[in-house]
Parts: C-alpha cells; sequence; structure tokens
C-alpha cells in the first residue's frame, strides 16, 4: 500500500499581536531613540545588580535576621534610585524606608555608588521587584534541598567513606542503610523515641540542622513539599545553611541571587514606560494617539524581530 499522505493541520488564525524574535538591537529599533533606550536599560541594569548585593548586604548587617518580602525589595530599588528623596505616603513603607535606609546609605558609601534618580519610576521598580522576588523564590525552590542533602553528604564525609567499602558488599548495604535513616531524621520524616544511637559526629550535624530554625513539617506533608510551595519561610534558613558550608570550609554558593543570574535578560517596557522615558512625552501626548502610533516611533515593524511566526 502506498503510504499515507500526511494531513495538512488547519491554519491559524493570524495573532494579534506581534511576536518578538531574535535579532540585533540597531535593526529592532530605529536610530533616533537608541541612545534613549540604552540608557534605561543601563539604569534598570545597575538597579538590579546593587539591589542584589545591597540586600545581602542588609541582612548580613542587621542585628537579627530582617523579614525579605516584596515591600523590602521594592525599599532597597527606591532608595537605590532616589537616596533620601524617596518619600512614600504610606505608613508601612514610611516605616520600612526608616529600617533600610540607613544600610542603603552604608552600602552606597562602601561601594561608591550614585543615585541614578531616574523619573517616573514607579512601573519600572514593579516589574524589577517582581522579577527580584521570583529570582528568590525559585532559588530556594530549586536549590534547598539540594544544597541540604549535599551538606548532609559532606559532612559524613558519604564520598569518601564509600570508596573505602567493597561494591556489593554486606558493609556498604549496611552503611547506606544507616544513611537513609540518618537523613529521615535530620529531614524530620521520622522522629525517633529516642537519639541515643548517633555517634558525636551525627548528632553534632543534628544540631546544625536544628539551627536553621526549619519549619516542622506536618505528618502528612514533607519538608520538600513545603519548601515548593512557600519557599520564602525557608529564605533565612538558605542563608544560615550557606553560612554554614563557609564554616566548615565547603564549596561556598550564593543563597542570594547575585548579578549573573539576577540582571535581567531582558528588560520590559510598556506603552507607560515608552512614552515617560523613551519618547520623553507626556500622558496627555501619549493618550492622543493610538498607542501603535507611539511605538512606531521607536521599532522597526519591518524587521525580523516584530514579524508574527
Amino acid at each position: 500500500m502506498p503510504p499515507k499522505k500526511k494531513q495538512k493541520l488547519e491554519k491559524l488564525d493570524k495573532p494579534t499581536l506581534h511576536t518578538c524574535n531574535k535579532t540585533s538591537f540597531a535593526k529592532a529599533f530605529l536610530p533616533n531613540y537608541h541612545q534613549r533606550l540604552r540608557d534605561y536599560i543601563a539604569i534598570i541594569h545597575q538597579l538590579a545588580d546593587h539591589a542584589s548585593h545591597a540586600l545581602k548586604f542588609y541582612i548580613l548587617s542587621a542585628p537579627t535576621f530582617p523579614t525579605v518580602n516584596e515591600d523590602t525589595i521594592e525599599a532597597i530599588l527606591y532608595l537605590l534610585n532616589k537616596g533620601e528623596a524617596w518619600q512614600p505616603r504610606m505608613d508601612a513603607k514610611k516605616a520600612i524606608r526608616g529600617c533600610l535606609l540607613p544600610y542603603v546609605q552604608w552600602y552606597c558609601q562602601i561601594v561608591g555608588f550614585f543615585h541614578p534618580n531616574l523619573r517616573g519610576e514607579q512601573q519600572s521598580i514593579n516589574y524589577l521587584t517582581a522579577s527580584m522576588m521570583t529570582n528568590l523564590k525559585v532559588n530556594v525552590q530549586e536549590h534547598f534541598m539540594m544544597m541540604l542533602l549535599r551538606y548532609i553528604n559532606l559532612r559524613l564525609d558519604v564520598k569518601g567513606r564509600k570508596g573505602q567499602l567493597p561494591p556489593k558488599s554486606d558493609a556498604r548495604k549496611a552503611f547506606f542503610t544507616r544513611l537513609r535513616y540518618l537523613k529521615s531524621v535530620f529531614l524530620f520524616d521520622i522522629v525517633p523515641e529516642s537519639l541515643d544511637d548517633l555517634t558525636a559526629e551525627e548528632s553534632e550535624l543534628l544540631e546544625e540542622i536544628w539551627t536553621l530554625n526549619l519549619p516542622f513539617p506536618d505528618q502528612d506533608k514533607l519538608l520538600a513539599y513545603l519548601i515548593a510551595i512557600d519557599a520564602m519561610s525557608f529564605f533565612p534558613a538558605y542563608c544560615w545553611l550557606s553560612s554554614l558550608y563557609e564554616k566548615h570550609g565547603f564549596r561556598w554558593f550564593s543563597a542570594i541571587p547575585l548579578p549573573r543570574s539576577l540582571i535581567q535578560s531582558h528588560i520590559r517596557i510598556d506603552s507607560k514606560i515608552l512614552y515617560q522615558h523613551i519618547l520623553c512625552i507626556t500622558q496627555r501626548e501619549a493618550e492622543a494617539v493610538e498607542k501603535v502610533d507611539l511605538w512606531l516611533h521607536v521599532c522597526n515593524l519591518r524587521t525580523k524581530a516584530f514579524r508574527s511566526r
């Protein structure tokens, strides 16, 4: 029998919005606005870079481990952008400003950071705050459990001891049986009636894990599940775990993503940012024309960057 012909897929309706394909900056945007775009992107990168460092500086310098949430990151970004000139109206934000201002000023003095004073920054800082917060959450969700298990292995020298045991031997099987038991105790999967069977080394490791102040899991919810659904409640523990790595001379890791992972791989520019920072026109002038006409001033829609796929 001759092979069946491939059925043609029904053509989908053309999208009403453009999708962005990879192309050069110079081709995608009209030359009149290249410099304004580059200046705006540079400021956003600068704020993202220093905000991650300032956040780490704040956590390390505060007398007790501080609360870190969207409001904290937002305040750091505003203070980096404007310094003391940032005067929020809400009482809650005023309180956060008062707490963070000395630390951000101290950070700026140490690194010689000058405030870029980006005007009309609310929209840009909203995007940056959301991006940084997502980055922190994902970092904890993806790496905390892995780094905790790795720490247990390093402290118990699992790799070294495993190499000393013959493959498929009873001693090797007993070693891994004991290791699984210890990990279930360290991660609160089980609660033994007595800890008398732990060696001095194992007891010390258990005490170190207790110092992380991990939320005690319910019987029906394992630690890994709690990390997945409420990552930021484990953020302090993740930072302390990083310090334990440093204390014992293990390879360091960054609990707070630093510039390489935090600097924006893309910059979000909406119509408001476009008319405020790129076109430099008023809201009234922007609303007097269609949005597509605003973008036509900046984007070269004839290039492949804006062709529908």
